[in-house]
């Protein structure tokens, strides 16, 4: 057994990264059970005490899981721990970071706040902080780690044996550095798009001049992808300029059955990170998380 922690707790729906994760550390994985009534209500049992623990879980369709951390993190105090490590590898409610129009809430420091009334720690992977300096300012007294994906993916493609002449592709400004450095560790071009957003469903992506892109393999890289219009646009783009073929590269895969057939009839193939459960998992997490941890 390494590092600070004594045990780790993994959701029934993300087991098999949290067993990753588990043995990368050398800790026993246990799972949590959880039950739902019928009028929605949740019920958390964690019947093995673990004195320094981490509990690993994927935020997305966030707000049942959330509200069963927060029992989940009150079993495990009252039971003894002394310390708790949040580990979500995709963390939601980051987005909102401002009150953009009267009567709206700053979900960001909300949920921050909570997590942080119940863990000592907490660790994910390329959140969205549009606006705000860091991690540990979502987390009011609390350490904070918010990793990058760019050795996850770099060696995923590395291993998929890119051509030396693909072009990385961010879509957006917000994905520069994220596609800046997986282009730097494979010594590859890079572009990055400008992206104009009318609706959650309703994107284009204009590319720049350069680099060429007339017969070169691309690799559209990504944090997040839902609805997949994003994707879709930065390849319809890539293709206009001559693209031989498209494939994406993303952090947190979101969608669901009827967007990933859309990617097959367009010949997209994804490779995403197993931090959130997904069919397109393909680039495990555990070993930047388990670096991370042992610190």
């Amino acid at each position: 057994m390494t590092g600070r922690y004594t045990g780790l707790y993994a959701f029934p729906e993300s087991v098999a990264a949290a067993r990753r994760l588990a043995e990368a550390l050398e800790l026993p994985c246990h799972v949590a059970e959880v039950h739902r009534f019928p009028d929605g209500e949740s019920l958390v049992r964690l019947p093995q005490p673990v004195e320094r623990a981490i509990l690993f879980r994927a935020l997305d369709r966030p707000n049942d899981k959330l509200v069963e951390l927060m029992l989940a993190a009150s079993v495990l105090r009252r039971q003894g721990a002394a310390e708790l490590c949040l580990v979500a590898p995709y963390l939601a409610y980051m987005r909102q970071d401002a009150v953009f129009r009267p009567g709206e809430p700053v979900s960001q420091s909300v949920v921050g706040a909570w997590l942080a009334r119940d863990f000592d720690r907490i660790v994910c992977v390329e959140p969205h902080l549009h606006r705000t300096g860091q991690l540990a300012d979502v987390f009011p007294g609390r350490a904070a780690d918010a990793l990058s994906a760019v050795p996850v993916i770099a060696a995923g493609l590395r291993a998929a044996a890119v051509p030396p002449d693909t072009v990385i592709l961010g879509p957006d400004e917000e994905a520069a550095p994220l596609a800046a450095g997986v282009a730097g560790a494979l010594g590859l071009d890079v572009a990055v798009g400008t992206k104009e957003r009318r609706g959650d469903r309703d994107v284009t992506v204009v590319l720049p001049a350069g680099p060429p892109l007339e017969g070169r393999p691309v690799v559209v890289v990504d944090d997040v992808v839902s609805s997949g219009e994003t994707v879709f646009s930065c390849a319809a783009a890539a293709r206009a300029r001559g693209a031989a073929a498209v494939r994406a590269a993303v952090v947190h895969a979101l969608f669901g059955a009827e967007v990933g057939e859309r990617f097959r009839v367009a010949a997209i193939p994804v490779l995403s990170c197993d931090g959130v459960p997904h069919p397109t998992n393909a680039l495990g997490l555990a070993p930047l998380l388990a670096e991370t941890l042992r610190r």
